[in-house]
């Protein structure tokens, strides 16, 4: 029986997105950490850091418009 798939992160809490990151290699870290256990983390933590970028993204896309909107 395979796995569920981790439950995708909520890309609207960038700081819990980033506690979690932290934890993640915090664990990777660890030298007792067994092979599948380091293969699970590292998705996650891919998973996590690819969403953490796209709501940061979209952070940056929002203060340039509010930007550009008291240049005019």
């Amino acid at each position: 029986m395979t796995p569920p798939p981790p439950v995708a992160p909520d890309p609207q809490d960038l700081a819990a997105q980033l506690e979690r990151l932290e934890q993640i290699v915090r664990r990777l870290e660890a030298p007792e950490l067994d092979l599948d256990e380091a293969l699970k983390l590292f998705e996650e933590g891919v998973e996590r850091l690819r969403a953490a970028r796209e709501r940061l993204a979209q952070a940056e896309l929002k203060v340039k418009k509010v930007l550009e909107h008291l240049d005019r």
